[in-house]
Formats: C-alpha cells, structure tokens, sequence
C-alpha cells in the first residue's frame, strides 16, 4: 500500500470537518502549575488548547497541518496562537516551556518519529516539566480497522496512520522520563462498544 503524506491526509481531514475531535471532557486534571506555558502538540483546530486556556495556562499549539492552524489562529487571535511545524522539530528554544500534552497523537507517529518527538521534548521544556498523554489501548473498538503496513499500523479510509498501544509498550517509549501517574479510562459508546485509552503523565528529570 502507498500512504499517503500525513500532512496532506491531515490538511484533507481538516477542510472536510470543521471540528472532527471532541477535545478532552470538562473534568481532565492537567498536572501543571496554574500560568504556566504549556505546549499542545499536534494542536489541531484548539479543542484541547481552549481547555487549556480555560483551566489557567498559556499556551501553544504546534500542528503539522496549515488548515488546522489556520482555523486555531483565526478562532483564538490576541488569546492563543499555533504554530505550524512537526513535533520532530520544534521550532523553540532549549527549555521554553514549562509543560506539553500529546493528547491522541503518538497514535499517528511511527515509532521513529515517536522517539523524535520526545527527544525534541526533552529539549524544549524545563527540567521537571510533566508530559501529559493520552493514547487509545491496544483493547480498543477500532483497534487494528484498516489496512495493515506493519504489525503495529492500520491505514485507514482518510490516509491516516493508526496505532495502539498497551501500557507496557507506553512506558518504554517513556522510559528515560519518570512516570508520575498511569491509568486505564473505558467508555461506552450509544452502540455498547468500548473506547478504551490510557492516560498518563511523566517528568523530565
């Protein structure tokens, strides 16, 4: 299968559906110190980042997407404001920022650029600075639907690269950072299927 080029996938995704996420529910805790800076990786259109803001931060986006940083620029002017570039090379000074989160995004990297990402991270945020993830279990509805490139990968209709993961394979990936708190979060859907996700936090030493 030839996959499609992630940012245009995404670009797609965004010109056909104003809003295509729902964002983190009202009662997300972020493990951060009120005013701090916080960086929203793979920011999309802002749902998360308006949380943010919401709860007493400021902050960024960063998306790979020019149509969902258009959209999170012209929506939240003079209050946020998103950057268009990849999470492998952020374009910030060493230790800017005082948080991140990655809510649903580690999902769409292969495991390389998972590894850049986090490196890149570790870069730009301050020491004892706290990730905030959230990522689908390997348990989930949609867990493996589309067509497979790896045993880790599905590809689906919208070219958009999928992987799940357990938390086993989460805590490796943050293996050089302190896990702070890790936990299982199952929902129903109206159908009675399970959306099953992990959250989890980690501090840069």
């Amino acid at each position: 299968m030839i996959v499609p080029r992630q940012k245009d996938a995404w670009d797609e995704l965004y010109r056909s559906q104003f809003r295509p996420w729902k964002g983190v529910t009202s009662d997300t805790v972020f493990p951060f110190k009120k005013g701090a800076k916080i960086l929203d990786v793979g920011c999309g259109n802002g749902k998360t980042s308006f949380a943010l803001m919401e709860a007493g931060y400021n902050v960024v986006g960063i998306d790979i997407s020019d149509v969902a940083v258009e959209t999170y620029n012209r929506m939240y002017e003079g209050r946020m404001k998103a950057i268009c570039a990849s999470a492998a090379s952020i374009p910030m000074e060493d230790g800017e920022m005082d948080g991140a989160v990655m809510i649903h995004v580690l999902e769409h990297m292969t495991e390389e650029e998972s590894k850049q990402a986090l490196a890149e991270l570790r870069r730009v945020l301050r020491p004892d600075s706290r990730i905030f993830v959230r990522v689908f279990h390997k348990d989930d509805m949609r867990s493996g639907k589309g067509e497979r490139i790896d045993d880790n990968t599905v590809v689906r209709g919208n070219g958009i690269r999928y992987r799940y993961f357990t938390e086993a394979e989460l805590k490796t990936l943050f293996s050089d950072l302190s896990e702070i708190s890790m936990r299982r979060i199952e929902d129903k859907t109206k159908f009675r299927e399970i959306r099953s996700k992990i959250e989890a936090v980690f501090e840069i030493p």
